[in-house]
Protein backbone atom coordinates (compact mmCIF):
# COMPACT_ATOMS: atom_id res chain seq x y z
CA UNK A 1 0.00 0.00 0.00
CA UNK A 2 1.53 3.23 -0.97
CA UNK A 3 1.26 6.39 0.75
CA UNK A 4 1.32 9.95 -0.92
CA UNK A 5 3.79 12.08 0.35
CA UNK A 6 2.69 14.80 2.91
CA UNK A 7 3.14 18.49 1.36
CA UNK A 8 4.70 20.35 3.57
CA UNK A 9 2.35 23.36 5.08
CA UNK A 10 3.52 26.80 4.35
CA UNK A 11 3.50 29.45 7.47
CA UNK A 12 0.88 32.09 7.51
CA UNK A 13 2.45 35.21 6.94
CA UNK A 14 0.40 37.85 9.57
CA UNK A 15 -0.79 40.51 7.58
CA UNK A 16 0.68 44.12 8.83
CA UNK A 17 -1.36 46.49 10.73
CA UNK A 18 -1.22 49.52 9.22
CA UNK A 19 -1.31 52.50 11.63
CA UNK A 20 -4.68 54.23 11.59
CA UNK A 21 -4.85 57.95 11.14
CA UNK A 22 -7.90 59.27 13.03
CA UNK A 23 -10.88 60.23 11.04
CA UNK A 24 -13.14 62.28 13.10
CA UNK A 25 -12.20 65.86 14.42
CA UNK A 26 -11.30 65.87 18.29
CA UNK A 27 -9.42 67.17 20.58
CA UNK A 28 -5.19 66.36 19.90
CA UNK A 29 -2.06 67.49 22.66
CA UNK A 30 1.23 68.86 21.16
CA UNK A 31 3.32 68.64 23.53
CA UNK A 32 6.92 69.81 23.54
CA UNK A 33 9.64 68.69 25.76
CA UNK A 34 13.11 70.16 26.58
CA UNK A 35 15.89 69.98 29.02
CA UNK A 36 17.01 72.79 31.28
CA UNK A 37 20.53 71.92 30.90
CA UNK A 38 20.62 70.10 26.73
CA UNK A 39 23.23 72.56 24.51
CA UNK A 40 20.52 72.00 21.65
CA UNK A 41 17.77 74.28 21.32
CA UNK A 42 15.20 71.90 19.87
CA UNK A 43 12.30 70.77 21.79
CA UNK A 44 11.05 67.46 21.09
CA UNK A 45 7.42 67.44 19.49
CA UNK A 46 4.81 65.17 20.58
CA UNK A 47 1.20 65.26 18.86
CA UNK A 48 -0.88 63.09 20.54
CA UNK A 49 -4.86 62.39 20.45
CA UNK A 50 -6.80 62.77 23.85
CA UNK A 51 -8.80 60.37 24.27
CA UNK A 52 -5.73 58.55 23.23
CA UNK A 53 -6.45 55.92 20.12
CA UNK A 54 -5.32 53.13 19.68
CA UNK A 55 -1.86 52.56 16.93
CA UNK A 56 -2.03 56.58 16.24
CA UNK A 57 -0.72 57.95 13.29
CA UNK A 58 -0.53 61.56 13.98
CA UNK A 59 3.01 61.48 14.08
CA UNK A 60 3.81 59.20 10.46
CA UNK A 61 7.26 57.43 11.06
CA UNK A 62 7.11 56.28 7.51
CA UNK A 63 6.50 57.37 4.24
CA UNK A 64 6.72 60.83 2.58
CA UNK A 65 5.38 62.52 5.67
CA UNK A 66 7.75 61.21 8.27
CA UNK A 67 8.34 63.22 10.76
CA UNK A 68 5.12 65.67 10.35
CA UNK A 69 2.75 66.59 12.36
CA UNK A 70 -1.26 64.96 10.94
CA UNK A 71 -4.23 67.29 12.14
CA UNK A 72 -7.82 66.36 11.28
CA UNK A 73 -9.90 69.51 10.02
CA UNK A 74 -12.14 70.79 12.80
CA UNK A 75 -9.45 69.50 15.35
CA UNK A 76 -9.08 71.27 18.96
CA UNK A 77 -4.88 71.50 20.11
CA UNK A 78 -4.04 71.96 23.22
CA UNK A 79 -0.38 72.63 24.02
CA UNK A 80 1.78 71.05 27.01
CA UNK A 81 5.16 72.26 27.85
CA UNK A 82 7.41 69.79 29.73
CA UNK A 83 10.80 71.28 30.89
CA UNK A 84 13.33 69.52 33.40
CA UNK A 85 16.55 69.06 34.42
CA UNK A 86 19.06 68.14 37.23
CA UNK A 87 18.50 69.72 40.55
CA UNK A 88 21.49 69.03 42.32
CA UNK A 89 23.91 71.04 42.87
CA UNK A 90 24.12 74.96 43.34
CA UNK A 91 23.03 75.97 39.64
CA UNK A 92 20.53 72.95 40.21
CA UNK A 93 17.12 73.12 37.91
CA UNK A 94 14.32 74.99 40.02
CA UNK A 95 11.60 76.10 37.59
CA UNK A 96 11.25 77.60 34.35
CA UNK A 97 8.70 80.52 33.11
CA UNK A 98 7.34 81.20 29.56
CA UNK A 99 8.45 84.73 28.30
CA UNK A 100 7.03 84.50 24.94
CA UNK A 101 5.92 81.77 22.68
CA UNK A 102 5.01 81.99 18.81
CA UNK A 103 3.89 80.18 15.75
CA UNK A 104 4.56 80.84 12.55
CA UNK A 105 3.40 78.78 9.34
CA UNK A 106 4.61 78.93 6.03
CA UNK A 107 2.74 77.90 3.22
CA UNK A 108 3.06 75.25 0.35
CA UNK A 109 2.06 75.40 -3.26
CA UNK A 110 -1.13 74.06 -3.87
CA UNK A 111 -1.40 73.61 -7.26
CA UNK A 112 1.49 74.84 -9.77
CA UNK A 113 1.03 74.68 -14.05
CA UNK A 114 2.04 75.99 -16.83
CA UNK A 115 -0.04 78.99 -17.94
CA UNK A 116 -2.00 79.32 -14.44
CA UNK A 117 -1.48 81.23 -11.66
CA UNK A 118 0.45 79.35 -8.79
CA UNK A 119 -2.00 78.89 -5.62
CA UNK A 120 -0.92 78.41 -2.33
CA UNK A 121 -2.56 77.21 0.96
CA UNK A 122 -3.94 79.61 3.23
CA UNK A 123 -1.59 81.41 5.42
CA UNK A 124 -1.95 79.56 8.55
CA UNK A 125 -4.08 76.07 9.67
CA UNK A 126 -5.26 78.16 12.70
CA UNK A 127 -8.62 79.78 12.28
CA UNK A 128 -7.40 81.65 15.26
CA UNK A 129 -4.65 83.24 13.16
CA UNK A 130 -5.10 85.87 10.73
CA UNK A 131 -1.75 85.65 9.32
CA UNK A 132 1.23 83.44 9.47
CA UNK A 133 2.25 84.05 12.79
CA UNK A 134 0.33 83.99 15.91
CA UNK A 135 1.43 84.87 19.41
CA UNK A 136 0.49 82.46 22.11
CA UNK A 137 -1.05 84.57 25.06
CA UNK A 138 1.09 83.59 28.48
CA UNK A 139 -1.93 81.73 30.16
CA UNK A 140 -0.12 78.38 31.13
CA UNK A 141 -1.20 76.29 34.08
CA UNK A 142 2.40 74.64 35.73
CA UNK A 143 2.57 71.51 37.91
CA UNK A 144 4.99 69.14 39.09
CA UNK A 145 5.34 66.17 36.78
CA UNK A 146 8.43 64.58 38.25
CA UNK A 147 9.71 65.11 42.03
CA UNK A 148 13.04 63.30 42.07
CA UNK A 149 16.05 63.26 44.21
CA UNK A 150 18.55 64.34 41.22
CA UNK A 151 15.87 65.24 38.96
CA UNK A 152 13.11 67.56 38.57
CA UNK A 153 10.46 68.40 36.11
CA UNK A 154 7.75 70.50 35.36
CA UNK A 155 4.62 70.80 32.95
CA UNK A 156 2.67 73.60 31.49
CA UNK A 157 -0.14 73.41 30.12
CA UNK A 158 -1.67 76.67 27.95
CA UNK A 159 -4.95 76.83 29.14
CA UNK A 160 -6.67 78.18 25.79
CA UNK A 161 -6.62 76.03 22.73
CA UNK A 162 -5.82 76.43 18.72
CA UNK A 163 -8.88 74.93 16.30
CA UNK A 164 -7.94 73.78 13.03
CA UNK A 165 -9.43 75.20 10.10
CA UNK A 166 -11.40 72.96 7.58
CA UNK A 167 -9.53 73.81 4.55
CA UNK A 168 -6.59 70.79 4.16
CA UNK A 169 -3.25 71.57 3.24
CA UNK A 170 0.75 71.25 4.42
CA UNK A 171 2.58 73.95 5.84
CA UNK A 172 6.08 74.29 7.25
CA UNK A 173 5.56 75.32 11.11
CA UNK A 174 7.69 76.75 13.43
CA UNK A 175 7.25 76.71 17.00
CA UNK A 176 9.75 78.99 18.84
CA UNK A 177 9.63 79.26 22.92
CA UNK A 178 11.68 81.66 24.96
CA UNK A 179 12.12 80.54 28.80
CA UNK A 180 13.46 81.75 32.01
CA UNK A 181 15.44 78.82 33.62
CA UNK A 182 15.75 79.32 37.35
CA UNK A 183 18.29 77.81 38.63
CA UNK A 184 19.91 77.49 43.10
CA UNK A 185 19.70 80.37 45.51
CA UNK A 186 22.09 83.22 44.21
CA UNK A 187 22.36 81.90 40.68
CA UNK A 188 21.18 84.28 37.95
CA UNK A 189 18.40 83.73 35.92
CA UNK A 190 19.32 81.72 32.54
CA UNK A 191 17.25 82.86 28.69
CA UNK A 192 17.12 79.90 26.47
CA UNK A 193 15.07 80.35 22.74
CA UNK A 194 13.98 76.45 22.12
CA UNK A 195 12.16 75.90 18.64
CA UNK A 196 10.85 73.56 16.43
CA UNK A 197 9.93 73.21 13.22
CA UNK A 198 8.16 69.81 11.20
CA UNK A 199 6.17 69.84 8.41
CA UNK A 200 1.91 70.03 8.72
CA UNK A 201 -0.71 68.33 6.83
CA UNK A 202 -4.37 69.25 7.47
CA UNK A 203 -7.12 66.53 6.43
CA UNK A 204 -5.34 64.78 3.13
CA UNK A 205 -2.74 62.94 1.27
CA UNK A 206 -0.81 66.09 0.85
CA UNK A 207 -2.41 66.68 -2.88
CA UNK A 208 -4.95 69.43 -3.75
CA UNK A 209 -8.45 68.20 -4.15
CA UNK A 210 -9.64 67.64 -7.57
CA UNK A 211 -11.92 69.77 -7.79
CA UNK A 212 -9.85 72.62 -7.33
CA UNK A 213 -10.07 74.81 -10.30
CA UNK A 214 -6.85 77.34 -11.52
CA UNK A 215 -7.60 81.26 -11.09
CA UNK A 216 -7.88 83.13 -14.08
Amino acid sequence: MSTKPVKPVKPVKPKPVKPIKPTQPGRAVLEVTFDADQDSTELDPVLRRDPPIEQDDSNPARGKHADSLYFIAGDELALRVIGGGDRTGKSGFVAFQIVDCAIITRPKVARRDADVRTLYFPPSLFTQATGASYQLALDFAPKVSQNDKDYLQITQDWKPTLNVGFSPGMWELSFTMTVRIARGLGEIDEIRVFTFDPETEVGGPGTTPKSAKPVK
